[in-house]
């Protein structure tokens, strides 16, 4: 992973104004995204799919953050950069890994067909939920 400046330099992120708009819109996306997650049957069958919108999530709620900050992000590893450099202590070093593994699951899942079960979906959907409610404190209280 390089540094989040790599990202900016390399026009995978662009600077922007604020947008208090659009980030309150995002995260409202993650938290109705999470609710339609809790409210499915998880199984087999649609675990990889829910999994997909459990990434979608937190990654909604971290760009909500960067377009606060002026931040408009055209790369997924540009999300993780961005938390690793300036929140990794905010939402801890666990929740922050987490997130970068869950990106790399997801592209396996996109990209190279591999699937998720039960069990692992379950403790991603407790992550998400930590990630996502910090994130939206984070954009109310603005710490």
């Amino acid at each position: 992973m390089h540094p989040f400046n790599f990202y900016v330099d390399s026009a995978l992120v662009k600077e922007c104004s604020s947008d208090s708009g659009e980030a309150k819109a995002l995260m409202y996306r993650a938290i109705k995204r999470l609710e339609y997650i809790k409210a499915q049957k998880i199984d087999e069958n649609n675990a990889s799919f829910l999994f997909e919108d459990i990434h979608e999530a937190m990654r909604e709620s971290v760009h909500s953050i960067m377009v606060k900050r002026g931040h408009k992000p055209y790369s997924h590893e540009a999300t993780v950069a961005f938390l690793e450099e300036f929140y990794r202590n905010f939402f801890g070093e666990k929740l922050v890994s987490e997130f970068n593994r869950y990106r790399i699951m997801r592209n396996n899942i996109m990209y190279r067909a591999s699937y998720v079960n039960e069990e692992e979906i379950k403790k991603a959907l407790i992550s998400a939920e930590k990630f996502v409610e910090k994130a939206d404190n984070f954009l109310k209280t603005g710490l």
